[in-house]
């Protein structure tokens, strides 16, 4: 099956929303986050098509079922002419989990661009962890860097695909 990473338009931000509550619903358990008076996590990504081309959201897609997410930020773009890219966010529905369709996008995602490149994780989320290093240092037979910011309970992945 071909997996694809399609560009999500403003006029398909409803589904991405759709998306991104079953997101914040898997992160509850790590961010102790609640769902507001009508049982929803209050989700607001107008910002990705107000002008900003710092954020760049995919749509993750096999056979054309939508099998999650990808959110590549800019980070500095407004500073640097060479910003660094970050994985934002990123989410796979959990049927399709462990199936390597995660995998394969987040390479797919490394390889549209080449850039310094970083992945940070939450210290709690021993899964997302654990994926992040296998998928960074298969992509990049170990060249790169982690480290751990105290302050800010992360780990972050650092890696560039300009060479």
């Amino acid at each position: 099956m071909e997996l694809k990473l399609v560009p999500v338009s403003p006029e398909d931000k409803s589904t991405l929303i759709n998306l991104y509550e079953l997101y914040e619903y898997d992160f509850s358990k790590y961010t102790g986050r609640d769902v507001d008076r009508n049982g929803k996590f209050e989700v607001n990504i107008d910002y990705y098509w107000e002008g900003d081309e710092r954020w760049n959201p995919f749509f993750i897609e096999v056979a054309d079922t939508i099998v999650g997410f990808i959110v590549v930020l800019f980070e500095n773009m407004d500073t640097d002419p060479d910003p660094t890219h970050v994985i934002y966010d990123f989410m796979i529905l959990q049927k399709y989990r462990r199936s390597g369709m995660g995998r394969k996008a987040a390479i797919m995602a490394f390889n549209m661009y080449k850039a310094n490149w970083l992945v940070s994780q939450m210290a709690e989320n021993i899964t997302a962890i654990t994926f992040w290093r296998s998928v960074i240092n298969e992509f990049k037979k170990g060249n790169y860097t982690e480290r751990y910011r105290e302050e800010r309970k992360k780990y972050i992945q650092e890696f560039t695909t300009k060479i």
